[in-house]
């Protein structure tokens, strides 16, 4: 079987932007180490404004409190916009000091390929001094299938940038276009880590059911995983808070229940036992 290795607690799959109790989930659900949410208009927990040196210090202490690290931080926001790039370098240097290794992001319209390549250029120098990876999550928009993007990755050609593929997301921007089992080995090549995130069409539009319970077709993206990349870093997401219109991707608001959430991660964790080893 597929080995999971680091696996990690997304803390975005708790709604709000409430750090203590997506911590405290993390740490219910026998989890150690935790990818920290900072994605703009979506889930906060980690806010770029406070990042200073007593704010990570209280976030530290607050893993510690329940015996978690951070090693990874989703500070998602668009690359080519000068001011949600501001707020990005604060968000990588909160996970350099936090002792992440990587920070996941989208990157921005595939129509500024160029201001892109210019912020990108100098995040990987802020990132240089913490050793830190800046993986660019698989989001429908410069980057996406894995099928489109090699080419992006061999022309940017840095070794501390990297792929995040995220099948959710790819179903969602690619659903019925590819095989999320066949397009995800064609990136192995750029691949960092890979997020656990199943997506189901219903009533027109686009939610985040259970691992294995969606359309994403998990069993086989394990098998096929398996017999090219016997072990893979990956994180654990299943948000319950949105759902995507599918006729123009608008997000919508949700606000589910803790038994909902819990629900939810409770039978992912339940499939990826029985499919993988973590």
């Amino acid at each position: 079987m597929l080995h999971l290795s680091p696996f990690w607690f997304c803390t975005n799959s708790v709604p709000g932007d409430d750090l203590i109790p997506a911590l405290d989930a993390a740490r219910e659900f026998g989890f150690s180490d935790v990818e920290l949410s900072a994605i703009d208009g979506i889930s906060e927990q980690i806010v770029a404004e406070r990042v200073c040196d007593e704010y990570v210090a209280w976030v530290r202490a607050r893993l510690e409190e329940r015996g978690l690290r951070c090693v990874a931080v989703s500070g998602h926001c668009d690359l080519t916009n000068d001011r949600q790039f501001a707020r990005f370098l604060k968000k990588l240097e909160f996970a350099g000091k936090i002792g992440a290794t990587r920070i996941n992001t989208r990157c921005g319209p595939a129509c500024r390929t160029v201001k892109f390549r210019k912020n990108l250029s100098r995040a990987v120098e802020a990132a240089a001094p913490y050793r830190l990876r800046i993986n660019l999550e698989s989001y429908g928009d410069i980057v996406g299938t894995a099928r489109e993007c090699g080419p992006i990755f061999r022309e940017i050609g840095h070794p501390s940038v990297r792929y995040n593929y995220d099948p959710g997301n790819n179903y969602r921007f690619a659903r019925g276009e590819i095989s999320i089992a066949d397009d995800i080995c064609e990136s192995l090549e750029v691949l960092d880590c890979l997020h656990l995130k199943d997506a189901l069409l219903r009533d027109g539009y686009i939610c985040n059911p259970p691992i294995g319970q969606g359309e994403v077709g998990y069993a086989a993206v394990f098998s096929a995983l398996e017999k090219r990349r016997p072990s893979i870093p990956c994180g654990l997401e299943v948000p319950q808070s949105f759902r995507v219109r599918a006729s123009d991707f608008a997000i919508e608001q949700l606000t589910p229940a803790p038994e909902e959430v819990r629900r939810a991660i409770r039978e992912s964790l339940d499939f990826i036992a029985q499919n993988c080893v973590v």
